[in-house]
């Protein structure tokens, strides 16, 4: 007997083969996977802000700065004021500094107090002798600030072990060669411990 042809509205449901159904969970995973527990254990967390309620003279903390090598000779600051051996490049808006007989002609600026904004909250902090870590000096001798214009050097990170040495009340800051002074309130001064050159931001 000759067997009737199947009609088409009675083709069977087609079943997910094996690449297909892989390839839906692996989506699936995807999706699901950012909001899990195990996404937020998996995804790298960024730096936490910084606690300045913390930088008390005489403690240590962790400080993450932005800079680039131009930064050496950009950022300087003016104040009459010292805190153990460290002070600005300034006095007054005017007066520089003066060198001591006893001082090394090219120290890194060891001793003096530039200013600097964190990462990645964006806070003021004071570093006194920032290049002069062997860290940072190493970028600096690789990277020398006159070797490129400023806008063309790369940004990178510095995060040091600080110790904190007091605060500055009546700095002026100035952000650059030719930028004009500024008041920014008190701010906290450092210097490090140890620091380590991060990745650029």
């Amino acid at each position: 007997m000759r067997r009737r042809p199947r009609r088409r509205d009675e083709d069977p449901i087609p079943v997910l083969s094996g690449r297909l159904s892989t390839a839906m969970v692996l989506i699936g995973a995807l999706i699901l996977l950012p909001f899990s527990p195990i996404g937020s254990w998996i995804e790298r967390k960024g730096p936490q802000p910084h606690k300045q309620d913390t930088w008390k003279p005489g403690s240590t903390s962790n400080v993450r700065v932005t800079v680039i090598t131009a930064d050496y000779n950009l950022l300087t600051c003016a104040s009459p004021a010292t805190l153990e051996g460290a002070h600005c490049a300034y006095k007054s808006d005017t007066e520089v500094w003066p060198r001591q007989p006893s001082e090394p002609l090219d120290d890194n600026k060891a001793s003096i107090i530039q200013p600097y904004r964190t990462v990645p909250d964006n806070k003021l902090v004071l570093i006194a002798g920032l290049w002069a870590d062997p860290s940072v000096a190493m970028r600096l001798h690789r990277e020398p600030p006159g070797s490129a214009p400023a806008k063309k050097l790369v940004r990178f990170v510095v995060d040091c072990e600080m110790k904190f040495l007091g605060t500055l009340e009546d700095a002026r800051l100035r952000w650059g060669t030719n930028a004009p002074w500024v008041d920014e309130g008190a701010a906290v001064v450092a210097r490090p411990v140890r620091c380590k050159v991060d990745q650029a931001e």
